[in-house]
């Protein structure tokens, strides 16, 4: 993803440059709902828990807790949950 940001700062053209970094929007998007599906399966094991969660994958346990309610919120809204 770093790779992909130093190439698109590379364009000069304007309109190409913001074609490029919409394309790199709409992936991160899809890496939102990938952490998002992770973190709720990492919590699903059984003694698990928001902060050994944390601790596994280097992230603050109210951060895990706000990734698995923005989640579990989105799944709801779509009927998946």
């Amino acid at each position: 993803m770093l790779d992909a940001l130093a190439e698109v700062e590379r364009i000069k053209d304007p309109a190409e440059r913001a074609r490029a970094a919409t394309r790199i929007l709409r992936e991160s998007k899809r890496l939102t709902e990938l952490r998002g599906e992770d973190v709720v399966q990492l919590l699903a094991r059984p003694h698990a828990t928001l902060r050994s969660v944390g601790d596994e994958v280097g992230l603050h346990w109210t951060t895990v807790q706000s990734i698995r309610d923005a989640h579990l919120r989105k799944s709801a809204a779509q009927g998946d949950a």
